[in-house]
């Protein structure tokens, strides 16, 4: 099914923070949990595996087990940050109020069986900005909405295509320091509209791929589908920390329905995530 990525340079909470309601990709998992009183370092660097279980691309009939090594680099920086929260460069912050950039990547599909004869699906990244609102309450709780739009490509290792983009609002909340204080978890609820590109890269069937048991479709751009997402995370070890997650994907009503290479509107995907950074910067940051 889908192949290990020969480099994936992103951090890893990037694997589950893509903007797809992808099966393969929740949320980020919270990467680090309660800061020190002297703050977090400013920069970090380890290793950690992922293990993840789903449909192969949304509301897809076929799913996978894989697990994948990832690289870890987290840096804290006053205007780029790579860490739990994706990559972002911060151009505007106002109090409550921030404005930034932000990106994700998932996973390629090449042994899918609908799609049985059709080119496979390569890796995707996203970029763009993120408009975000945060409200903090009390015993380490924080409520936030997301507005993401973002622009998708896709490569082989070879090229990059363009996919079209995606808009995607989200309400998240976050609890630091429970159920002890060595955990965080996490719900969210999110939303996705994709452009026509990105829909005909999931769901079109091209006339000279149809087959008696695959019509051909023209896709068209719309509701993609949305998604409630719940991840917990624990330090385990001064510089491990380990994440469980789970993602429930609805597609009723999704604008590609009818396609034949859409076979579930319902679908769920799990997520577990081992990280080690015990390289790391002697300055820290709040």
């Amino acid at each position: 099914m889908r192949r290990l990525p020969r480099v994936l340079t992103f951090v890893l909470p990037l694997l589950f923070a893509t903007s797809l309601v992808h099966a393969q990709q929740a949320d980020a998992p919270p990467a680090k949990v309660e800061a020190t009183p002297s703050g977090k370092p400013l920069w970090e660097i380890g290793v950690g595996g992922v293990a993840v279980n789903g449909p192969d691309y949304p509301a897809a009939g076929t799913r996978h087990s894989r697990i994948a090594p990832v690289p870890i680099f987290v840096y804290r920086g006053e205007r780029l940050r790579v860490d739990e929260d994706g990559v972002r460069s911060r151009l505007f912050a106002g109090g409550r109020l921030e404005l930034d950039l932000s990106g994700a990547v998932a996973f390629n599909a090449r042994d899918n069986d609908a799609r049985q004869g059709m080119p496979g699906l390569d890796y995707l990244f996203e970029l763009g900005p993120q408009l975000r609102w945060r409200l903090p309450l009390q015993d380490g709780q924080q409520i936030s909405a997301h507005l993401k739009a973002r622009a998708v490509f896709s490569t082989d290792g070879r090229g990059i295509d363009r996919h079209g983009s995606v808009v995607e609002p989200e309400l998240r909340w976050q609890r630091r320091g429970w159920p002890d204080s060595e955990s965080q978890v996490q719900l969210s609820v999110v939303s996705t509209w994709a452009s026509e590109s990105l829909h005909d890269y999931f769901y079109q069937v091209d006339p000279r791929y149809a087959t008696a048991q695959r019509s051909a479709y023209d896709a068209t751009s719309g509701y993609f589908g949305s998604g409630l997402r719940a991840w917990w995370s624990r330090r385990i070890a001064t510089d491990t920390v380990l994440s469980l997650g789970s993602s429930f994907n609805s597609h009723r009503g999704a604008a590609n329905r009818a396609s034949p290479l859409f076979e579930r509107s319902n679908t769920v995907s799990f997520a577990a995530a081992l990280i080690w950074t015990p390289w790391h910067s002697a300055e820290r940051v709040p």
